[in-house]
């Protein structure tokens, strides 16, 4: 029998892997807690990721050759993962696309009604009914996403039901299916500023670091919306701050952070115009059932061809 492990970081069902075990002869299913300390160069797979590993007991994963992570992102794997040819990295992308999507048009839908605003008089016992205060339609308002992936397409179709225009934005500009029109990075500059509500749906690289800073937001207009469903640290958090502390855009609403959790200490708890959330916008019902189709459908393909079937992480891009 082989000592070949695969590591499960993240739970399954007994039922999934009992199927998996079957499909996977003469490799053991070890988790996390029942992991020995000379498991460790026997790792092969691993179903999800820990940030508790530290430095040495990774360089002890010698034969990794291959991580599912239970994410779309993967930059919170450590760069000596990343970087390392030897292991293949696939992500979850497409599953979290309804909920995030769901997320962004609950915060629309809520800030455009108003119901914020009667949450907060409510508790004060306070019947308070402006005739027209800040009250607003998504119908023919312009929204602008970045990244036209699978997030960014299922925003658009929402988007579209609502009867406004969706413009993406993606690396080259290509047409996608559900756009309006899609523009380059490059040339986001001459839309952007005719925009009502923008997503950011952007993944964490050195391309796309700090992109909404202190220019970019005085680009927009004075009552737009800006959405973070991406990664935290494609913003300048200082310069969003100020930008709503000066009130030079309508609001904004942030799932993402450069640190998370985000300190008790930060200066983005104190605005009123910023709904924050826990990372939570991609949150499902059932997250095993949604993620152990694409883990199995890789495993199958690993076992008989040695490569992944789907979401494989280009690691040039870092997603």
């Amino acid at each position: 029998m082989s000592n070949a492990i695969i590591l499960m970081n993240n739970q399954l069902k007994p039922q999934q892997v009992e199927m998996l075990t079957q499909l996977a002869e003469g490799y053991r299913f070890v988790t996390k807690a029942d992991l020995a300390e000379g498991d460790f160069e026997y790792v092969e797979i691993m179903y999800g990721w820990d940030k508790s590993y530290t430095e040495a007991q990774r360089q002890s994963f010698k034969r990794l050759k291959w991580i599912q992570a239970t994410s779309a992102g993967v930059d919170y794997l450590p760069m000596d993962i990343i970087q390392n040819p030897q292991i293949m990295i696939s992500n979850m992308s497409g599953i979290h696309a309804t909920p995030i999507a769901e997320s962004v048009f609950g915060y629309l839908l809520a800030t455009g009604r108003q119901l914020f605003t009667s949450q907060l008089q409510q508790r004060e016992s306070n019947w308070n009914r402006p005739e027209h205060g800040g009250y607003f339609s998504l119908k023919d308002k312009v929204l602008l996403v970045y990244g036209t992936g699978n997030i960014g397409q299922e925003i658009a179709r929402i988007g579209h039901n609502f009867s406004m225009e969706v413009i993406g934005i993606n690396t080259n500009g290509r047409a996608i299916e559900g756009f309006d029109a899609c523009y380059a990075t490059a040339e986001a500059d001459s839309i952007v500023g005719k925009a009502d509500f923008i997503v950011s749906t952007l993944p964490a690289t050195a391309n796309t670091r700090h992109y909404f800073a202190e220019n970019w937001f005085k680009t927009l207009k004075a009552t737009a919306l800006f959405i973070n469903v991406g990664r935290g640290q494609t913003v300048d958090e200082t310069a969003l701050y100020e930008a709503l502390k000066a009130k030079q855009i309508g609001g904004a609403y942030l799932d993402v952070f450069h640190e998370e959790p985000l300190s008790e200490s930060s200066t983005l708890w104190e605005l009123e115009n910023l709904l924050i959330s826990p990372h939570i916008s991609g949150q499902i019902e059932h997250f095993q059932e949604e993620t152990f189709p694409i883990f199995k459908e890789n495993l199958v393909s690993y076992l008989n061809e040695g490569k992944l079937a789907r979401n494989i992480v280009a690691k040039d891009k870092g997603y």
